[in-house]
């Protein structure tokens, strides 16, 4: 009885954690504008450079670039790793399934 009602308490948990989870991955896709914003305000500055002469035009547009790639990596880096997150809870929830209907 015991056991079965730990498995139980366990499950549920999981379940928290696992819409807990798809929250935070919902929540992090829907800020993607937020990369497209920063690469329109690059590109836009980086034209503004270019037409009123700035001297050091081709370095600033540059360091925009790379950091505008960076920032994209990192956010796709940090959406792969919820990703993993999310399946192994589910694994984790379907071997917990698994266990008590074993039992």
């Amino acid at each position: 009885m015991n056991l079965t009602h730990n498995n139980l308490e366990g499950i549920k948990r999981e379940k928290g954690q696992k819409q807990l989870l798809e929250r935070n991955l919902e929540a992090h896709r829907s800020r993607k504008w937020i990369i497209n914003f920063i690469w329109a305000i690059s590109l836009l500055v980086s034209v503004l450079c270019f037409c009123f002469h700035v001297p050091q035009s081709v370095i600033i547009t540059v360091i925009l670039l790379f950091i505008c790639t960076i920032i994209k990596i990192v956010h796709k880096t940090l959406d792969k790793k919820i990703e993993l997150r999310l399946k192994r809870v589910k694994q984790e929830q379907r071997k917990s399934i698994f266990k008590v209907n074993k039992s």
